[in-house]
């Protein structure tokens, strides 16, 4: 599966920039890892004031690079 094509059929009721409530519903963790993983790199933030915003593309690539479907 290409980031294309999960990012078409993966997370579809999300909007494409997302919010830390957000990533925490749809990687299941809670907001301190979700802090962690933005802050170690991990996710890479898109700077929007004082808060935290993350594209939505960002997280399906990480969980495919993760499960190891993707490089």
């Amino acid at each position: 599966m290409t980031i294309n094509d999960a990012y078409q059929t993966l997370f579809t009721s999300y909007p494409d920039v997302l919010g830390v409530k957000e990533i925490t519903e749809m990687l299941g963790i809670g907001k301190p890892l979700a802090y962690r993983m933005i802050h170690e790199g991990k996710l890479k933030a898109i700077p929007c004031g004082y808060r935290i915003r993350v594209a939505k593309i960002t997280v399906i690539e990480y969980l495919l690079v993760s499960a190891g479907l993707a490089a």
